[in-house]
């Protein structure tokens, strides 16, 4: 399922690529420097919307094992973070 976050992700993508072609075009070594920036911004930041609608998704289909590996992972933070 696509969300507003993915489809912004894949347009700034898109959008880097652009940019960094505009500058190929123009020989303008900042701007394909700019453009390649803001396509990998749009791919980490697709990668990470991605990452979070599976997470989303799962918890979904199965609530309890969602609760349970929360919990476990809630646990586990509290055990490390305070140690005697």
């Amino acid at each position: 399922m696509a969300t507003a976050n993915t489809i912004k992700s894949k347009a700034e993508e898109l959008a880097g690529k652009g940019q960094s072609a505009l500058g190929d075009m123009l020989d303008d070594p900042q701007m394909q420097a700019e453009g390649k920036v803001r396509q990998a911004s749009g791919q980490a930041s697709y990668a990470v919307n991605s990452l979070v609608d599976s997470i989303v998704d799962g918890a979904r289909s199965n609530p309890l094992a969602a609760l349970l590996a929360a919990g476990a992972i809630g646990l586990v933070l509290g055990r490390h973070l305070y140690k005697k």
